[in-house]
């Protein structure tokens, strides 16, 4: 696999400068939270993950100031990262071999939430389930935006790398407003250009002056050791839905919908359209009999599985939130604006509580049968998407749920785990995003580049369509592959090289990419990336943080 040199005539592959490093820091955060190497966070579900130096895990912002000045007089490369659970992007893995990890997991405290203006003030270590359990103990009234990903992950560090989320927050990096920041130097900065103690630093995102929060997302310009995000009044109503598509040739006009009603404000959360392999990934594993002998289904078993399961070649859901009156109205555009071309169904706190006692129910064997045959009856759908509905309903309303990272297990030897980990289990996948204006011939098109290649290099075609914004859509594709057989791990890394360059050829930008593709961003777009590598040399001419971050 060819890659561009990104250490920049750095000194972290000299053993001496590393374990000279390492030796310093634990005199800064002591002995016990440094170590020489971590085969754990050595590990990526991506393909080829590059090799660490060592890992210093400070506890405070004032720790990580003074081990990134250390850093830079030893001469070595610090990859920082907050839990490390950027799972199919990298994980804590850096960009060039031998940085060093800078794991930000001790900095894990919930330093405010104000919930008249409904913003928290938070480390980069919270997680999700952290936020999500204080939220629910200490402030009811104030609801989160979260993903479908882990409830491990960091609120902070997500936000940093613009992922998106379930609710109409989901644009995570969007509802962060005031950055607490080391530099390269050792200096610590405050965004916003206002007064220490400046009132506004959580309310105002833009401050005065030019906006740097910017500069901070996406790269390796400064260590984020604190950050405000704004939070979601818990509303009057909230209903979720989904919606089954009956007819895979109406998915173009399906894409048109769904934008005028983001549009129109009628649908403001996210919303995640998803084929047939996303939702029997959720919901089964490959059949045993299949499982280490293909890389990707025939298309009879999909045709099978698709029947068993209930599951519609492409479906989608969202949640809405507000007045009741609003909500109602709300439904009524959806019945009317997506008639005739397949199944709604709703789901309030009232028919959720129905859903939890169909389950507790179906624990008796004698009543199992009977509710199986008329869920399927009556919704179409199997058990396991019964199972499915409350995880739903909940993640849309900013709960978060282990549920849905089992996907990474669809093709694994081993069953899906109740707390699924991919590094630690070896599960190979690796994330694919590129970003299309939503409209149907954008969408199409970009659909039309991956799926084949998909194919000709023999895996399952896993895509989700993710509304960025009203007016850009994310076509998030994952490979899925087997770590443990060189071969197809190749050609993992192989199709994963040939999308980027065919998306790219057509016009199309990634949103986010994995560690192992960031270099190529200076090939794509080399004025932008000199401009970046401008600022670095800058704000940090010795290249001492997470040099190679998005080409820079």
């Amino acid at each position: 696999m060819t890659q561009v040199d990104t250490n920049d005539g750095r000194s972290s592959g000299n053993p001496d400068a590393v374990r000279e490093a390492l030796a310093e820091f634990a005199g800064i955060v002591g002995a016990n939270h440094v170590r020489g190497s971590d085969d754990a966070l050595s590990r990526s579900s991506t393909p080829y993950p590059k090799r660490i130096g060592g890992v210093v895990y400070p506890g405070t912002p004032e720790e990580v100031a003074e081990v990134v000045r250390a850093a830079g007089r030893r001469g070595v490369s610090l990859w920082p990262c907050s839990r490390g659970r950027n799972w199919g992007y990298g994980s804590a893995t850096p960009a060039s071999d031998d940085s060093i990890v800078l794991h930000l997991e001790r900095l894990d405290k919930i330093l405010e939430v104000n919930e008249k203006l409904a913003y928290a003030v938070m480390e980069p270590g919270v997680t999700y389930r952290q936020l999500s359990e204080y939220l629910a103990k200490h402030h009811p009234n104030l609801w989160m935006d979260c993903t479908d990903g882990t409830p491990g992950g960091s609120v902070v560090g997500n936000a940093l790398d613009r992922g998106l989320g379930t609710t109409h927050y989901a644009d995570h990096f969007g509802t962060l407003c005031g950055l607490e920041v080391v530099l390269a130097s050792g200096d610590v900065v405050r965004t916003g250009g206002g007064p220490p103690d400046c009132k506004t630093w959580n309310t105002h995102k833009w401050g005065v002056g030019p906006y740097v929060e910017g500069l901070f997302s996406q790269s390796g310009l400064g260590v984020v050791v604190k950050a405000g995000i704004w939070l979601i009044p818990k509303p009057e109503s909230f209903v979720s839905f989904t919606f089954d598509l009956a007819n895979e040739q109406d998915l173009p006009r399906l894409v048109e919908i769904i934008r005028e009603l983001q549009l129109r404000q009628i649908v403001t959360s996210a919303v995640h359209l998803i084929n047939d392999v996303v939702s029997l990934a959720v919901v089964a594993q490959y059949p045993a009999e299949l499982v280490g002998r293909t890389s990707r289904l025939p298309e009879s078993v999909l045709d099978e599985m698709r029947a068993r399961y209930g599951v519609a070649r492409w479906s989608f859901g969202g949640g809405l939130m507000g007045s009741s009156s609003s909500v109602r109205f709300a439904r009524a555009e959806l019945r009317r604006t997506l008639r005739g071309l397949g199944r709604l169904t709703f789901l309030d706190e009232f028919a959720l509580r129905g859903v939890e006692l169909l389950l507790k129910w179906r624990r008796r064997p004698w009543l199992a049968s009977l509710i199986d045959g008329g869920v399927k009856a009556v919704f179409g759908k199997s058990p396991e998407m019964l199972h499915a509905a409350p995880e739903v309903h909940g993640v849309l309303r900013g709960i978060p749920s282990d549920y849905f990272v089992r996907h990474a297990y669809f093709k694994a030897r081993i069953p899906k785990p109740e707390s699924a980990h991919p590094d630690r289990d070896n599960i190979g996948l690796t994330w694919f995003a590129p970003i299309a204006p939503m409209t149907a011939e954008h969408v199409m098109e970009v659909l039309e580049i991956c799926r084949p290649r998909f194919e000709r290099f023999g895996f399952d075609f896993y895509v989700a369509l993710l509304v960025q914004n009203p007016r850009s859509m994310i076509v998030l594709t994952c490979i899925l592959f087997e770590k443990e057989d060189a071969e197809e791990t190749s050609r993992a890394q192989a199709l994963y090289d040939e999308l980027g360059s065919a998306t790219t050829a057509a016009g199309y930008q990634q949103y986010r990419t994995a560690t192992a593709g960031m270099h190529k961003l200076a090939n794509s777009a080399p004025q932008f990336v000199s401009l970046v590598r401008s600022i670095r040399e800058s704000l940090d001419p010795g290249h001492v943080i997470a040099p190679g971050k998005y080409g820079a």
